[in-house]
């Protein structure tokens, strides 16, 4: 298992990254101002112990929320804890709702 300090990646080496002015052509490159994709999850790395239902259920509605665009404001992670506790009925109504509201 690796250490934190071994994810880290130099400040040079990401700064090209934030150019807003960077060619488009240039991302996938390796070069100066292209894109830096993350490598994938490592099996052995994951956590050994199961989430609890309230924990999957809000992590429901974060994934709901985030793939439809909705971007949280300070007050909603009380609001989704609140919501997850409540049980599976009220989640799947909540998920429908926000479904419905953007679909």
């Amino acid at each position: 298992m690796s250490s934190y300090g071994d994810t880290l990646v130099p400040a040079q080496e990401v700064w090209p990254m934030c150019d807003q002015y960077a060619s488009p052509h240039d991302f996938g490159t390796g070069q100066p101002g292209g894109d830096y994709p993350l490598p994938p999850p490592d099996p052995a790395q994951r956590l050994s112990f199961p989430l609890s239902a309230a924990d999957h259920r809000r992590l429901d509605l974060y994934a709901a929320l985030t793939v439809r665009g909705i971007a949280p404001v300070p007050g909603d992670q009380h609001a989704v804890d609140t919501i997850s506790t409540l049980g599976d009925e009220v989640t799947t109504a909540v998920l429908r709702w926000v479904a419905g509201a953007t679909g």
